[in-house]
């Protein structure tokens, strides 16, 4: 069956797409993207959409009105997108994973699919609740309550259960998280030393997006630039990507 990279053109989900596309084949995945409003989505959506095209990838980008919503930076323009790595709270936008869970899951129905997959790593865990392991378990559970019709688990999900815990083998469809807990610094390195460095040029990372503002580059100082910045330089490598240098300082 078909796997479901949720695919955003960062540097997780692109290492997620390189492992899986050598594991099942390029013709067995789907590459799935969000437009939710994000400040970035033309950039990432632009990187993640190349790779597929060079590899034979279908890709699939879905219209989410996270940004009607607001309440965070990456969707709210009006709210500056920090610079503060230990303050990270303003770039959480609400519910964000299980949203995009859930319709990975109706797409996953319909494309015939039994694995959705998810980039979290082991530097989200502080940030972002909904990149813990606990909270992926229960979004399973949730899927597979609501299937249109189980094949794996029973048609009465209580059933499933066994001491509140689900029973082996009975899921349609699972959230893998290959990533969760490894930092960005171990799945560079892993990924570097396996494909080269100029497999990222093939990402993106930039909250800002490559505005106008930043010469159309990455900004170099936004959480996303500054959490890839640091692996690059932690294992000594050179990102192929340009960045932004604030000249008048």
């Amino acid at each position: 069956m078909k796997k479901l990279i949720t695919h955003s053109g960062g540097m997780d989900s692109l290492a997620i797409v390189l492992e899986y596309m050598e594991k099942y084949g390029a013709e067995n995945i789907i590459s799935l993207g969000f437009n939710y409003g994000q400040r970035h989505f033309e950039k990432e959506n632009e990187a993640a959409s190349r790779f597929c095209k060079k590899n034979d990838i279908e890709r699939v980008v879905l219209d989410v009105p996270i940004g009607q919503i607001g309440g965070c930076s990456l969707v709210d323009y009006n709210i500056e997108v920090t610079q503060d790595m230990d303050d990270q709270r303003s770039t959480v936008v609400p519910n964000r994973n299980m949203i995009f869970l859930a319709l990975a899951a109706s797409l996953a129905q319909v494309k015939g699919c039994d694995v959705i997959t998810h980039g979290a790593n082991a530097c989200d865990f502080t940030a972002y609740r909904d990149c813990r392991s606990n909270f992926f378990k229960y979004m399973e559970y949730a899927i597979q309550a609501g299937l249109t019709q189980p094949i794996m688990g029973c048609e009465n999900f209580k059933d499933d259960l066994i001491g509140g815990e689900l029973r082996a083998n009975c899921l349609d469809i699972r959230i893998e998280t290959p990533l969760i807990y490894e930092t960005k610094r171990e799945t560079l390195k892993r990924i570097v030393d396996k494909y080269g460095v100029d497999i990222y040029k093939f990402s993106w990372s930039c909250y800002n997006g490559g505005t106008e503002k930043y010469n159309g580059i990455s900004c170099s100082v936004c959480p996303a630039c500054q959490e890839r910045l640091d692996a690059f330089e932690y294992n000594g490598y050179i990102d192929p990507l340009e960045y932004y240098k604030d000249i008048s300082q």
